[in-house]
């Protein structure tokens, strides 16, 4: 965690900001799931639980491939290229 913490006193870099904002992302991805999970399994919304539970599984697969891509930036594995103009 202490690697993280370097270097915030000053502006965010471009590889720090994607990182934040990737982690953010999938945060909220995780909030949705527990709580379209929550209402699918409520009485709030019995004839529509089973398309609530496929949106889940959905958002759950696309949180797993954004945290991935948030430690691909942490790691500085991912550059980004000039664009030709």
């Amino acid at each position: 965690m202490n690697e993280l913490i370097l270097g915030l006193d000053g502006p965010r870099t471009a590889q720090q900001e994607l990182f934040y904002d990737l982690e953010d992302a999938a945060a909220m991805m995780g909030w949705s799931v527990m709580e379209l999970t929550r209402i699918a399994q409520s009485n709030e919304a019995p004839g529509e639980a089973e398309a609530l539970l496929k949106v889940c599984a959905l958002l759950m697969a696309q949180q797993q491939k954004i945290s991935g891509y948030a430690d691909e930036v942490r790691r500085q594995r991912v550059t980004r290229a000039e664009a030709a103009c």
